[in-house]
Order: C-alpha cells, then sequence, then structure tokens
C-alpha cells in the first residue's frame, strides 16, 4: 500500500462519472436515473459530467436518445464498447475482457452491477473524474477547486470500533483517484483481486473477522452472534462451499448455477439435501426447522423487518414457502458473490489485505483513504455509509435498515421492482407538469406583468417618493424575466442569466415590510422552471409554452398505473428538488396575488 504519511495529493472534487449498463436496449435510461442525473447537473453547474454507457447494449434509437439527453444537459458520453484501444496495462486488458463477459451473458450469470463495479477501475473511467453511484447525490457547491489529500485514492470507508480494533465498514459507490501515478501500485492491486476472484470465487470474510473478533471478550462474541443473525453473513459463508472437493468455480460460473436452482423447484431440493435418502417433505421440514430457528432475539430487535418476514413465511404452505425460499436464497447469494466478488468486501481485502486492523494502525493506514476522512459527507451524500470508529449500536442499527432505504440495489429482484414502482409515479408526476405546465408559465408571465404595472405605478406621485431605488431594481428585474418569455417558449438559460443579474441587487429586490410579491413571483418561476428542466422537459433549455389539448397526447409516456396511486418511492436519493409533502397546501393560481405551484406529493 502506498505510504499515506507524508505526501500531499491534489484532489478535484469537481469532475464527475456515472455508469449506467441498461439491460433494456431500447432504452437507455430509467426516468428516476435521468432526473437524478439532470438534477446534479443543475446542482453542479461548472462541474464536468461523464455518462459511461455501453453501445452495444443499445438500439440506434436508445443511442441517439442518449445524445440527445447528454447535449441538453451538458454532460459527455463515453463509450465503454470502444475502451479496447485505451487501456494502459495488461490488468486492465484482462478486465475489460472480463467485463465483456459479463455483459454478453447476462442470462447465464452476467450481472450489470458486477460489470459497473469492473469499469470504474479502468483508466478511461477513473481519470474523467469521482464516480458515484445514481443514488448517491452530489452537491460540490462548498468545494475548493482543488483539496489536500494524504492518499492517491479514495473510498467510502467506515469502520466498526470495538476496544482497540477497527473493522473496515466499506462501500464503492463512490470513488476517486486523485494521483493516478501515485495510485498505481493500490489500482494494481486492487485490479488483480478482481481478476483472481472473477476467474476462481472465494472469500475469507466471515472467517476472517470470527477469527479476529470470536475470542476473548464478552462483547467480541456479542458482535459474533450479531453478524451470524445476518442473512447476508450466513450466504456469504455459504457461497464459498457451494462447490464440492475444493473446486474454486468462476464468479459468472457460480452465479448462473444459483439462477438455474433458483429457478427449478426440484434442483432447489436436490440441492439442499444433505443425503441422497432425504425425500422432498423431509428436506422441506429441515428448511422450515432451520428458518425458525433463526428467530431469537437477535434477529428481533435489530433485524425487525426480517423477523416479520420470517415469521409470515413460516405461516405458508409448503409449496407457498419453497417459492418464497427460491427467491429469497437466489437474491442473498447473488448479493453475497457480488459484494465479495467486485464489491465493498472484495475492494477492502485488495487494497489493505485484511478487514480488521488495530486501531492505530487502521488511523494511520487506512483512514487517510477514506471520504469521510476530509470531511466530505456533506457533498457527496451517500446515506450506505456509515462513519469512522462508529460504535457496535450504531452499525447495528446502520446494517438492521430496511432493503432499498439506504440504497437502489436495483440490479436485485426487490430493488428493481422498488425502483419500476418509483418510476411510475414520476411518470404520471411528469404527464401532469407537462400537461399543466403552459398554464403555470401563462399565470406567471401574466402575474408579472402586472405586477410590473403596478410597481410602475406607484413610483409616481406622492408613494413614489418612498423607496424609490427599490422599486427601480424590482422593475428592472421583473422586466429581465419578462423577456424570457418568448412567444411559443420560456428560455430557461436566460433566465438563468437574469437570475444571475439579480443576485447583485438581491437584497434590494427581495425586500418588503411583510411579504414580497417580487420576490414570491421570481422564487416561484424559478422553482417550476427547475422541475420542468430536472423532468426531463426542455428542449434546447426551452420550455414550450403551447398548450397540449389532450393530458395524454405524448405517446412517449406510458399510461398511469394503478400502482401509482397505492404505492410511495421508498428511496429518493439524488432527487433533491423533489421533497415529498405530506399535505399539499396550493392554491390555483390568480393573476394578481400568487402564483402556481407544481407539488411533488
Amino acid at each position: 500500500m502506498t505510504d499515506v504519511t507524508h505526501k500531499i495529493y491534489q484532489y478535484d472534487p469537481h469532475a464527475h462519472v456515472k455508469i449506467w449498463l441498461s439491460m433494456k436496449p431500447d432504452n437507455f435510461m430509467n426516468t428516476e436515473n435521468q432526473m437524478r442525473l439532470i438534477t446534479m447537473r443543475e446542482n453542479n453547474p461548472a462541474d464536468s459530467i461523464s455518462l459511461v454507457y455501453d453501445s452495444s447494449l443499445l438500439n440506434e434509437q436508445a443511442i441517439n436518445s442518449l445524445n440527445l439527453f447528454c447535449a441538453e444537459h451538458r454532460i459527455t458520453p463515453v463509450d465503454a464498447h470502444q475502451f479496447a484501444t485505451n487501456l494502459n496495462s495488461e490488468h486492465e486488458h484482462t478486465l475489460y475482457e472480463l467485463y465483456r463477459d459479463e455483459i454478453t451473458h447476462f442470462n447465464e450469470g452476467g450481472n450489470p452491477a458486477l460489470a459497473s463495479d469492473i469499469l470504474r477501475w479502468l483508466s478511461p473511467v477513473y481519470t474523467r473524474g469521482t464516480y458515484t453511484d445514481f443514488d448517491v447525490p452530489v452537491d460540490t457547491a462548498k468545494l475548493p477547486k482543488k483539496m489536500d489529500v494524504q492518499a492517491p485514492l479514495l473510498l467510502n470507508i467506515g469502520s466498526l470500533r470495538i476496544r482497540n480494533k477497527d473493522i473496515i465498514l466499506s462501500n464503492n459507490d463512490y470513488i476517486a483517484i486523485a494521483d493516478p501515478l501515485a495510485a498505481q501500485n493500490d489500482i494494481n492491486k486492487i485490479q488483480q483481486g478482481m481478476i483472481d476472484v472473477l476467474r476462481h470465487y472465494t472469500t475469507d470474510f466471515i472467517e476472517k473477522t470470527a477469527e479476529e473478533f470470536g475470542k476473548n471478550s464478552f462483547l467480541n462474541k456479542y458482535f459474533i452472534n450479531f453478524m451470524k443473525n445476518r442473512s447476508e453473513s450466513i450466504y456469504i459463508a455459504r457461497s464459498k462451499n457451494i462447490f464440492s472437493g475444493g473446486k474454486e468455480p468462476s464468479s459468472r460460473q457460480l452465479r448462473q448455477y444459483i439462477n438455474e436452482i433458483m429457478n427449478d423447484s426440484e434442483q432447489f431440493i436436490n440441492f439442499n439435501k444433505i443425503s441422497d435418502q432425504e425425500t422432498r417433505e423431509s428436506v422441506l421440514l429441515r428448511l422450515r426447522n432451520e428458518l425458525k430457528s433463526q428467530i431469537g432475539f437477535f434477529k428481533w430487535f435489530f433485524f425487525r423487518n426480517e423477523y416479520k418476514e420470517i415469521n409470515a413465511a413460516l405461516q405458508k404452505t409448503d409449496s407457498q414457502l419453497l417459492d418464497y425460499l427460491m427467491k429469497k436464497e437466489r437474491t442473498l447469494y447473488l448479493k453475497s458473490i457480488v459484494v465479495c466478488t467486485t464489491g465493498p468486501i472484495a475492494i477492502a481485502k485488495f487494497l489493505f489485505n485484511n478487514y480488521v486492523f488495530h486501531s492505530n494502525d487502521f488511523n494511520h493506514t487506512v483512514q487517510p483513504y477514506s471520504f469521510n476522512h476530509y470531511g466530505l459527507k456533506k457533498a457527496f451524500q451517500s446515506l450506505n455509509s456509515i462513519p469512522m470508529s462508529t460504535s457496535l449500536w450504531g452499525m447495528m442499527t446502520f446494517l438492521g435498515t430496511e432493503d432499498g432505504t439506504l440504497n437502489d440495489s436495483s440490479w436485485l429482484e426487490t430493488g428493481a421492482q422498488l425502483q419500476k414502482t418509483r418510476g411510475e409515479i414520476l411518470q404520471n408526476q411528469k404527464r401532469t407538469l407537462q400537461h399543466e405546465l403552459p398554464e403555470i408559465l401563462d399565470t406567471a408571465k401574466k402575474s408579472i406583468e402586472e405586477h410590473i404595472k403596478q410597481l410602475q405605478s406607484r413610483s409616481t406621485g406622492f408613494w413614489g417618493l418612498f423607496f424609490s431605488q427599490r422599486k427601480l431594481n424590482k422593475i428592472e428585474a421583473l422586466q429581465q424575466i419578462s423577456a424570457c418569455f418568448k412567444h411559443d417558449h420560456f428560455d430557461t438559460n436566460q433566465f438563468k442569466t437574469a437570475l444571475n443579474t439579480i443576485k447583485a441587487n438581491k437584497k434590494s429586490v427581495y425586500a418588503g415590510l411583510f411579504s414580497n410579491h417580487t420576490q414570491h413571483l421570481i422564487e416561484t418561476l424559478k422553482q417550476n422552471c427547475t422541475k420542468a428542466i430536472v423532468f426531463g422537459l426542455t428542449t434546447n433549455r426551452a420550455i414550450t409554452i403551447k398548450k397540449k389539448s389532450n393530458p395524454h397526447s405524448d405517446s412517449s409516456l406510458p399510461a398511469a398505473s394503478s400502482t401509482e396511486n397505492k404505492l410511495k418511492p421508498i428511496h429518493e436519493q439524488g432527487l433533491s428538488f423533489f421533497k415529498q409533502n405530506k399535505k399539499s397546501d396550493h392554491h390555483a393560481p390568480t393573476s394578481q396575488t400568487e402564483e402556481r405551484q407544481f407539488t411533488i406529493d
């Protein structure tokens, strides 16, 4: 590992990379992630943003849509299909071949999340900036152009501290290579480790952790008992022993095998037999009893949702229980295999060659590699992150959080379903806004023009003697905004320019004794303009004012789904403009006193 104690590296936090590998050839990206990416652009207008995709996964129409999207929002598209000629080492060429193996075998164990994990450690990606998952909101407005850091690469690293030991609790949802040359040795270790496990799957996480914590104090044993009650831990341990005789299959072969087993009830039964004499009934009885044995104080106290889920499963018939177990075990096995191949657990082992450190060694050796060490949590706002030196209680609370709350996990069946539901809700809201936006803008235009006339009339006669300069500033500001309304569209770029000009006199323009109608008009228009941009309702940064006769005339938007009225999105990371309101208190617009607002609720 690089010596991180004496050298300072310059980190640029204003260059970013996103990766999205679509499994739908006709759709380059789902609605939610498009909106997240636009939100990131709006929050970070001066930063560079690159979007890595793979043209071999998309048809021509989807590629054209992607290019239009990127042009509209000043995002640089980067085609991973063209990487073969831009790789700088044998490790990278080998990893790229393994990446291609993943994306060309999606029906045979290939996994888009794992393929993305590989890409983020290739130089054509990491030299473009800080990688972040789509469910990680980014806001670098308060960061300097360059930052001093004590390691050449940075990861999302936290730790659990028990007495004088720290266990690494890392994630690879954001990665920054501050100095590619200085980080090369570390990158080589990670790349070589990924190659080894992709070719011959194995993991020692559970064994190493138990070895360090499973002795001496009661607290250590308490921790191990806790870990063993996590389903993920159970399946991490099981995943390396699926094939007998010491055979180590490739990671994809193992995932393909799991997919086959978990989609065929007879294979699933045979897979779970401990002897040839066992019958289907005896296997199911044993699996039911094993499930029942997981219910205890630890599961109830820290993993309440899973505790309830298991209790509900135990009430099912044998046939229903079999379906439940096949679905559940498929998810847990795949999740375990991926995180131990190219995910957080694997990266920690490859880079630091251990999971547990004496606290002094952790502070000296590991901590400088963490984003948290430099106060970057507010800029890279992952919920799936734990602070350094977290207490046992803090970690238990973190790990017991319900699925879908901390991150998308859209590559898993449960995560994909949650994202689909959120997408349906967002599409319905987009359809509604698209229909109502012309009226919203027309009312805004009339309200601004009327308010200008009112201010002009108050600038003459007796009342014109009071606050004359303030009124003049208000009139000039509103006239600049009024000029953004064209014959058939509203120019959002001109509007932003006007807002920047208004900043110089903002105190005067927004001044008022009790309330300020000028401020209300400007801020409401700004809010609705931002929502239109984030919902992707602009063309060449303009919003069409002409109203459509039919609210559902846009065939590109799907019909409303019944789930939209029944289900609410669980995870909203990356959509900071759309905080849910429990109750909407907005009224219909009037030209004299208020502006209509579109509310996400």
